[in-house]
């Protein structure tokens, strides 16, 4: 028999214990708890960090956009007759860096998505600066699955505000349409229209108290309606505007009259709406929805040049109020 201080029984009290199944499991388990503990906080860090460069974006379309005002006394076109001729973004480009893009253009040829010409170089073109960091959306789809994007034109995620209309009769008429072809209602009382620059001059409601670009970087349900039918850079279907085309013309629209285009909406409905409506269904419609990615809401651009975060939640009518330039109507909180 060995004692208990024999060299046979020191060597089997100097063994180290191993962990047991059960201490291992309960191990792994808590490292389980913990990494479903923290990756909600890394997903909303993240989130934050792509929330935050989107409105970067956005200051940086604001910057842009008082530069442009600064050398021509206006605001940029929001889009032109007819829909192979350029909207906003493509009058913004010297002012976001990218000159050397703009001066190849050539403003006799195409700037549909079905064939640039001589604009080859908006082929596949991607600006960093027109996409949300949030969005998933491609930024050169054929946005709506429509073969008129077959040169692949960039698809943005964010859009020119043309004014808005609801049923409370805010709005006057003689801005708005009818409702026309496919459903849509285009209004003229906001700041990107069709064929007319507006200045800052004409926001009497206040620069802080109007949208000039706003989000349009989401999807509704699984449909991704943009306003980037034949690219993103495209034009629009109808003269319209003060001077010679007079909103009378606007008025005088009715269900037939062929209209639709790229870059600008009307703001109809609420933000993030879960399904389609009249006028919103396509992404050629004069309607198209704000949307976004973010929890709750969008970013838009004010005419001041500040970013501000729309609740999904606001007040429709103060929404509308936000898209028109000169209502005269005081807002509420938003």
């Amino acid at each position: 028999m060995l004692s208990s201080s024999s060299p046979a029984t020191k060597a089997r009290s100097g063994w180290s214990r191993g962990f047991t199944l059960i201490e291992l499991l309960v191990v792994i388990a808590i490292i389980a708890i913990l990494i479903a503990l923290l990756l909600p906080a890394v997903q909303q860090a993240r989130e934050a960090a792509r929330r935050t460069q989107c409105r970067n974006s956005l200051k940086q379309l604001g910057l842009a956009v008082h530069n442009y005002h600064d050398v021509y006394n206006r605001l940029p076109i929001g889009t032109r007759y007819s829909t192979a001729a350029p909207n906003w973004r493509i009058g913004l480009l010297p002012y976001l860096d990218q000159a050397p893009v703009f001066n190849r253009l050539n403003f006799a040829d195409s700037f549909s998505g079905a064939n640039y010409g001589t604009n080859s170089v908006l082929n596949n073109l991607f600006i960093p600066v027109y996409k949300c960091a949030s969005s998933p959306l491609p930024g050169n789809a054929n946005s709506g699955n429509y073969a008129q994007n077959a040169a692949a034109g960039m698809t943005h995620d964010y859009v020119g505000i043309a004014g808005g209309i609801d049923s409370t009769g805010v709005i006057p008429a003689t801005q708005c349409s009818p409702e026309h072809r496919y459903g849509g209602i285009t209004c003229v009382n906001g700041l990107l229209t069709g064929n007319y620059c507006y200045g800052l001059r004409d926001v009497t409601d206040g620069t802080s108290n109007v949208m000039v670009i706003a989000e349009q970087s989401g999807s509704i349900g699984t449909s991704d309606i943009r306003a980037n039918y034949y690219g993103g850079w495209g034009g629009f279907t109808r003269p319209m505007g003060p001077g010679t085309d007079t909103t009378a013309t606007l008025t005088s629209w009715t269900s037939s009259t062929d209209t639709w285009g790229t870059g600008i909406t009307t703001v109809r409905y609420a933000i993030n709406p879960k399904t389609t409506a009249t006028g919103m269904n396509e992404v050629y419609d004069m309607n198209t929805a704000l949307t976004s990615y973010h929890s709750g809401g969008i970013n838009a651009l004010m005419t001041d040049g500040a970013v501000r975060f729309i609740s999904e939640n606001i007040n429709f009518v103060n929404l509308v109020n936000l898209a028109s330039k000169a209502d005269g109507v005081p807002l509420g909180d938003f």
